[in-house]
């Protein structure tokens, strides 16, 4: 495994006011190092009879995951950011988390690159 990448865990609580209305987002968010690998085809197609579309997954340790919602990623080759939603977590080992993620939106693709993260 490889554990060059960086990626931006985001975990997003929907909260609503005391008049029962949905409040801002508010996120809190951790850069950990992660290892990018692609969808399996049993994933693919298990996600697709669900109506998911699993794009990307993401190892991460244990330590390092805790229950996130959403992963920012850029690839720093090409300056790709992406936003993903974590479809499914589970672990193979104990110590390494699986994250199966759906492309949410790709910012770079309709021109906001450079964004910081």
């Amino acid at each position: 495994m490889l554990w060059r990448d960086v990626a931006t865990l985001v975990h997003v609580v929907n909260e609503t006011d005391e008049d029962g209305y949905k409040a801002p987002a508010t996120t809190a968010s951790r850069e950990v190092y992660v290892d990018v690998q692609s969808v399996k085809r049993s994933e693919f197609y298990a996600a697709k009879q669900t109506g998911e579309d699993i794009a990307i997954v993401f190892l991460i340790r244990a330590a390092d995951y805790d229950g996130e919602t959403r992963v920012d990623y850029r690839q720093y080759e090409t300056d790709d950011y992406s936003i993903y939603r974590v479809v499914r977590s589970y672990t193979k080992a104990g110590e390494i988390i699986e994250l199966n993620c759906a492309l949410e939106s790709s910012p770079s693709s309709v021109g906001r690159r450079g964004m910081n993260k």
